[in-house]
């Protein structure tokens, strides 16, 4: 049984159906005490076919058979004869050439009433689609891997299509009592037969054609076939009348005949959203196009189109959508369904955040991750790529399961514990840190729901309410200030606290200084911390605990890019430097370009006022006007220092804005080379 269980996964990739061979082959005993332990009123229902038997297994054996013929460009008739297709006689002279060929192929099979399978399922062949794409400048090896996916793609699905009809003929012989052992068993399995005038639909000439009548180039048309081969059996063009297909019942032909046509797909995709909506160029379009998979389907079209109308009605604009371009084309191809339902929990009376502001969350950058966790990008996978993969071990039937694209089990689980998760922090949060503006957090930090630990996220709260002081007021408005306060372990939180104590900060004034500045508890003590209290003591401060008090933040300061550079200034500057910085310790807050220097060169270059014996306080602590009448002793209203600031700014910033003037003219010279 194992070298038949080997030998019918070679035969075909149809994963869910090998997975239920494989499960009554291995595990026959299961399946029968399944039926044993079934109630007497279920064994008196109507049997139904096997799963599995001889019939079926001679028919994959014939599947196998065929599709190594349609490998070879050679299909059987309808007497079971093998007619070879002379594929491998395209070249890219006569490539041109090809449609005309293909029509009289066909015209040829209709007069002999032969079925149409010779020359509808030839064209799909890598080596032709190959030269096609050439034919349109596009690469060798680009070509040849789009054709190889196009004729992977049509080979498969022209395989499940017949063995879903051969099974739904199996099953009506056997509810109707004439099936029998020999019903059905014709080592060349169902012969495929298709009319002319629903043959004329699967026409891959018409659908590059028409997509070169849109704009799209051969690039654009390879890609399109790599990463959506289905585009490739879509109608070309969309017709009135579809009588001519009314009369075929196939599986596929159904498909087609429900579907959009190309043309009406880019009507909508492209032209319509893409050009019209989002007001894309059409080279950024063509773009979009290149990385969306599935665009270009009736079903993937419609979802984007209400993916955008969701995100417009939410508070994003068209411009805001398109305007990150990189980003496009992942959430187009998210499932609006699942993006509404993140729309309903954010919108619930549990988080209550505005509808209004739900668009702009999303649409950041920091929310993919978001995105990821509650509306993922399907993407389909083969079991090929599954057992390929590194370090992948396919052990039991779930796992087998969650590679496929018909089987969301999987992926519907991690969604449904994301969202438990989400549910299980914003409890916490609002219940034990007082946390009333979900829209404060999510707007800064919009993964703060999914990313951590609930059980840290209780520890930290306790440890700030029980040993800090800190109320809960305190701790919702330092965490709704910075929301990466909750990636932090409560372990570092306890080691910046026991530091500001070792520092002799008085424990009555830690709720205050953490309330106004809860980035204190985001520092390192090893690499922020240590570093600037030893430069405090380096240049004189005796209480380290009441300078800290007095400017927290300076914990957070490079000693090497703010506190050394303003206190060489103010030593050059001030006469009694160590005493006004220990008098005001806000000094080290201001800028030194911008606030400091500008206002000590106002007073020595233009006032002519000693500057040694001003007090730094008063120089600083005043807005510019002020400054300019109370210290300076202007009569204008600051005119004059207003003047001097913008004078000094434009000549300092000169050579950068000049740079930034060049790096940009530089960037619009390569996109226009690159549109070209």
């Amino acid at each position: 049984m194992s070298i038949i269980l080997e030998y019918l996964i070679e035969l075909i990739n149809i994963p869910l159906t090998l997975q239920l061979i494989s499960h009554h082959v291995r595990y026959p005993m299961y399946y029968l005490a399944q039926n044993y332990a079934s109630t007497a009123e279920e064994r008196k229902q109507k049997a139904k076919a096997p799963l599995v038997d001889s019939t079926l297994l001679r028919f994959l054996s014939s599947q196998k058979e065929r599709k190594e013929d349609d490998n070879n460009g050679k299909v059987p008739t309808q007497n079971n004869r093998v007619v070879e297709v002379d594929l491998p006689t395209f070249t890219a002279e006569n490539i041109v050439e090809s449609s005309s060929e293909k029509e009289s192929t066909q015209a040829a099979a209709i007069q002999e009433d032969k079925p149409i399978d010779i020359s509808w399922l030839s064209q799909y062949n890598t080596q032709r689609v190959a030269l096609k794409l050439q034919a349109l400048g596009v690469d060798s090896d680009v070509s040849l891997k789009a054709g190889e996916v196009v004729q992977d793609y049509v080979l498969a699905r022209v395989t499940r299509s017949r063995i879903r009809r051969f099974l739904q003929e199996r099953d009506a012989l056997w509810e109707s009592g004439k099936y029998s052992s020999s019903v059905g068993s014709d080592r060349k399995g169902i012969i495929e037969s298709m009319s002319p005038a629903a043959a004329k639909n699967y026409d891959i000439d018409g659908v590059i054609n028409v997509m070169t009548e849109y704009g799209l180039t051969g690039n654009d048309i390879a890609a399109i076939f790599t990463h959506t081969p289905s585009v490739v059996m879509m109608r070309a063009r969309t017709i009135e009348s579809d009588d001519s297909i009314q009369s075929d019942k196939s599986g596929d032909e159904k498909q087609q005949r429900q579907s959009f046509a190309l043309d009406k797909t880019l009507d909508l995709a492209f032209v319509g959203l893409l050009s019209d909506t989002l007001k894309l160029r059409r080279y950024d379009a063509r773009k979009v196009l290149r990385g969306t998979p599935g665009l270009l389907t009736s079903k993937g079209s419609s979802s984007a189109i209400q993916v955008v109308d969701l995100m417009v009605s939410l508070g994003s604009s068209t411009n805001a959508i398109a305007r990150d371009k990189a980003r496009l084309p992942t959430l187009l191809c998210r499932s609006p369904a699942l993006i509404f339902r993140l729309v309903a929990f954010l919108s619930s009376a549990q988080l209550k955040v505005p509808l209004s502001a739900i668009g702009p969350i999303l649409r950041q950058r920091q929310s993919a991750d978001l995105l990821d966790a509650v509306a993922p990008v399907k993407r389909p996978l083969t079991l090929n790529d599954a057992i390929s993969s590194k370090n992948m071990t396919l052990n039991t039937d779930s796992e087998i399961r969650g590679y496929f694209k018909l089987d969301n089990t999987i992926r519907q689980q991690k969604i449904d514990e994301n969202y438990r998760t989400m549910e299980a922090t914003a409890n916490i949060l609002k219940r034990s840190a007082g946390i009333r503006d979900f829209r404060q957090i999510l707007s800064s930090h919009p993964d703060a729901l999914f990313r951590h630990n609930v059980t840290n996220i209780h520890k930290m709260v306790f440890f700030l309410r029980n040993d800090v002081g800190m109320s809960k007021d305190d701790i919702s408005k330092a965490i709704q200030t910075f929301p990466t306060l909750l990636e932090h372990d409560v372990s570092r939180i306890k080691d910046i606290v026991k530091f500001l104590h070792l520092i002799e900060v008085d424990e009555d004034d830690l709720p205050s200084i953490l309330r106004s500045f809860p980035a204190t508890l985001m520092l390192d003590v090893e690499k922020d911390m240590i570093p600037v209290v030893q430069f405090l003591r380096g240049i004189g401060v005796r209480n380290i605990g009441r300078f800290v008090t007095r400017l927290p933040p300076v914990l957070g300061y490079s000693v090497e890019h703010d506190l050394k550079p303003k206190w060489d200034f103010l030593r050059e500057v001030c006469q009694f430097d160590y005493f006004e910085v220990v008098r005001f310790p806000a000094y080290f807050s201001y800028p030194l370009e911008r606030v400091i220097k500008m206002r000590y060169e106002y007073l020595r270059d233009c006032k002519k006022i000693p500057i040694q014996l001003a007090r730094v306080d008063d120089v600083l602590r005043f807005g510019d006007r002020d400054f300019a009448t109370e210290i300076a002793l202007d009569n204008d209203k600051g005119a004059a220092f207003a003047k001097f600031v913008e004078k000094r700014s434009s000549s300092s910033q000169h050579p950068v804005r000049k740079r930034r003037k060049t790096q940009q003219q530089r960037s619009k010279k390569k996109k226009s080379i690159e549109q070209q």
